[in-house]
């Protein structure tokens, strides 16, 4: 069942209930200052909505981090409302742990999106998983040519801005 929200086409319903109670639970915790509880594997992305302008908070799990980059990737469908409030306005800002830090989105192409999923996803099928949120995994990825599983979801590279002390 798809459904047009924002005039973008959602295959999926956003969550309700309790599993939108439970999805901004990191939220809170981050908000709470209790970000280090949560560890590295998630961030807080600040973005500012696309349709009002208004600033809106999203927890994420980190599919990698980059040290000698300092970049951050990230999987997500891409017709995620976060998605594409970073397509609109790619300059914001992160936290991990208590620590914020400014970036710049940058969305890379088919084959560059291939190559990085190759490079992390190497410790088997149940995080490539959780790596692609739209389930569209392949059983047996080494069944794939070139490591290609399915379709790929829209990775995003989050780039810190240069002369920030990273994690």
């Amino acid at each position: 069942m798809t459904k047009r929200r924002h005039g973008v086409q959602h295959k999926r319903p956003p969550p309700g209930g309790g599993r939108r109670r439970l999805a901004r639970l990191c939220v809170v915790l981050f908000r709470m200052g209790l970000g280090p509880v949560l560890g590295r594997r998630l961030l807080l992305l600040h973005h500012t909505a696309r349709t009002d302008g208004r600033r809106r908070h999203t927890a994420l799990e980190v599919i990698a981090y980059d040290t000698e980059r300092g970049s951050w990737i990230l999987a997500s469908p891409a017709d995620a409302p976060w998605f594409l409030d970073l397509l609109a306005a790619p300059l914001t800002t992160v936290q991990v742990g208590n620590h914020h830090y400014a970036v710049t989105a940058h969305f890379p192409e088919a084959d560059e999106a291939a190559e990085i999923m190759a490079r992390h996803l190497t410790d088997g099928l149940r995080r490539a998983r959780r790596a692609c949120p739209a389930g569209e995994m392949a059983e047996n990825a080494q069944a794939r040519p070139h490591g290609r599983t399915g379709d790929l979801s829209a990775l995003v590279r989050l780039d810190a801005a240069p002369g920030q002390r990273l994690p």
